[in-house]
């Protein structure tokens, strides 16, 4: 895990707002000249969370400025240049009530 503080606040907020489980975060380099990072978040959907994901975006390896991975244990890796995106499509995760 991150020993970032800010990092640390945004996992824990992530976690209490949507319920599931972040087991691995960091930033990726992707442009050495830039210095520019992407954010990882590994983590395990709630399974109606994770139902809708399918759902939503069972063929598809990106959306929302978001790309992802899914393992063979159904965990997935968001990756994103502005973190905030991956919330947005955590959002759109959410069941109506």
């Amino acid at each position: 895990m991150n020993d970032n503080p800010a990092v640390k606040s945004l996992i824990e907020l992530i976690e209490k707002r949507y319920g599931l489980e972040i087991l691995d975060s960091h930033y990726i380099l992707v442009d050495e000249k830039f210095q520019q990072y992407n954010m990882m978040l590994y983590v395990k959907l709630p399974k109606e969370m994770l139902d809708e994901f399918k759902r939503l975006y069972s063929n598809k390896t990106s959306a929302m400025h978001v790309a992802w991975s899914v393992d063979d244990k159904e965990n997935i890796k968001f990756y994103a240049a502005i973190g905030n995106n991956i919330l947005l499509l955590l959002d759109s995760l959410l069941t109506k009530a």
